[in-house]
């Protein structure tokens, strides 16, 4: 069995508002559910860097494997659950299975609101429980399966979320890849 990591990101909002005109910005989109449904699932390569890279690594969305499985991993904001219900629509309909979730601590309050020592907190802590999270995880997976060949992508998310899972990658030897834009080819991190 493969099973592949990812961290999910807003491409998807970005990419929807991004095509309307006027523009809308991402935390509005939420407000679009169902249009932005079907603007997944009418090219989902092109509306999201998550589908696109795992599709890229993958081939799910034409060969529809059998033995592959996912985890979402988002932020417990608006805008992170509802990339993540929209993208386990997508993978659920394009049989895979099984579709685990791992949502972590998300920042909410506005920039202008944050105060340096808030952030700092905040951030740390949300960092140290992605990365807990991801290694309990993958115990299970490997508890589970120990044959299973588990890759992180890291394509969407926030840089920091990415370097953590970089670490844990490096850590547990597990393979780190994410979507080139220029070249629009996945990349497996050294």
């Amino acid at each position: 069995m493969r099973h592949h990591i990812l961290t999910t990101g807003i491409s998807l909002l970005t990419n929807f508002g991004n095509s309307r005109s006027p523009r809308i910005p991402p935390h509005e989109v939420v407000r679009f559910h169902k249009d932005v449904k079907s603007y997944l699932l009418s090219d989902p390569e092109k509306a999201c860097a998550e589908i696109n890279s795992l599709n890229a690594r993958t081939q799910f969305l034409k060969k529809r494997p059998r033995d592959l499985g996912v985890t979402l991993i988002f932020t417990k904001t608006r805008e992170g659950k509802m990339v993540a219900s929209l993208l386990k629509q997508l993978l659920k309909e394009s049989g895979i299975s099984p579709i685990y979730e791992i949502p972590i601590k998300g920042l909410d309050k506005p920039a202008k609101d944050a105060t340096p020592d808030w952030a700092q907190q905040n951030v740390t802590e949300a960092l140290t429980g992605l990365r807990r999270s991801v290694l309990e995880h993958i115990s299970r997976l490997h508890s589970k399966n120990p044959d299973a060949q588990i890759e992180l992508n890291c394509t969407g998310g926030y840089k920091a979320e990415i370097a953590v899972l970089y670490e844990v990658g490096r850590t547990l030897r597990v393979p780190v890849y994410y979507l080139h834009e220029t070249f629009k080819t996945c990349v497996t991190l050294p």
